[in-house]
């Protein structure tokens, strides 16, 4: 599903100069399900190629797990958040050079990639700002019901709160 928002008539700003999609990655399959939607698009209109990553801050892994520190957690061997979040940077930059690479593989002539720490419909939406003559390119559970209510919908944000058009892939 593609949206686009509307623009005001006479809105200087209503035809949409793409120059950038914007792909969103969590390291999961599911989110990589996205990656062939954008590449044809990025081939088909010589767009350049955003790989995303959001990374979590320690406040975030503290609300989540309730852990203030790593010490003695059976089978983490961090000694604190800091610790585990390098590790993650590296493993995330791996991730994500190896996406580049791939895309490049294809036949897509610009790839660059992001991580910030932060929640990811925040990041996502926050880049997509800053971000001139974007497309956000992403993938949805398609929960519904209780499942919706109980895990939220980063696509939902995203879609509700950034200013450029979002291509929400469901996948389930």
């Amino acid at each position: 599903m593609l949206i686009i928002r509307s623009r005001i008539e006479g809105d200087p700003k209503a035809a949409a100069n793409l120059e950038t999609i914007i792909v969103p990655v969590d390291g999961s399959s599911l989110a990589e399900r996205a990656i062939p939607h954008a590449a044809a698009l990025a081939k088909a209109l010589d767009l350049r190629v955003t790989l995303l990553r959001a990374s979590s801050t320690a406040e975030e892994f503290s609300a989540v797990t309730g852990y203030q520190r790593l010490d003695r957690v059976s089978g983490l061997h961090f000694q604190n958040f800091e610790g585990m979040a390098k590790e993650a940077w590296n493993q995330a930059l791996g991730y994500l050079k190896g996406l580049e690479e791939s895309l490049r593989s294809q036949g897509i002539a610009s790839v660059d990639h992001r991580i910030k720490r932060g929640w990811a419909a925040n990041i996502i939406v926050d880049v997509a700002v800053e971000t001139p003559g974007n497309l956000v390119a992403m993938t949805t559970h398609g929960r519904s019901g209780a499942a919706r209510w109980a895990m939220g919908s980063v696509t939902d944000r995203v879609v509700l709160h950034s200013e450029g058009p979002v291509l929400v892939v469901q996948v389930g």
